[in-house]
């Protein structure tokens, strides 16, 4: 008796979501999975730095806590909801970095490998595929 190939079609290609997505208008959503592991609140502002000589690996972390900041600054962070540990910020500089680096135009959805520490930079996160 012959067996005939079945089709297999996944309903969910990819279970795990992402921690870090950035949109080219400059929006950029973090989790609150993301906002823990960092220790992020209202007005902490972020930045992604590059680390290595050979190879570059690109790192999410706070540049300024909330209470060491003076008047505005880029990609400070404030909650999407009242009382929820899901932040947002916007800034077209940082926004366009990671699109530019990952070669998308419109959306780009990150993961976040397990936190390290960086000197300079304290606790970060590696970014997946920047």
């Amino acid at each position: 008796m012959e067996e005939t190939p079945m089709t297999t079609r996944k309903v969910i290609s990819a279970t795990r979501r992402s921690d870090i997505t950035f949109h080219r208008d400059g929006r950029i959503d973090i989790t609150a999975h993301v906002a823990k592991i960092l220790d992020m609140h209202d007005g902490d502002v972020i930045n992604i730095a590059e680390v290595g000589d050979r190879f570059t690996e690109h790192f999410l972390y706070v540049a300024r806590r909330a209470q060491e900041t003076c008047g505005r600054h880029a990609a400070t962070c404030r909650p999407v909801k009242n009382g929820g540990n899901y932040l947002r910020t916007y800034c077209r500089s940082l926004a366009r970095y990671a699109l530019r680096r990952a070669g998308e135009a419109g959306t780009l959805s990150l993961r976040v490998g397990d936190a390290q520490h960086v000197d300079g930079l304290g606790t970060a996160l590696p970014l997946i595929g920047l």
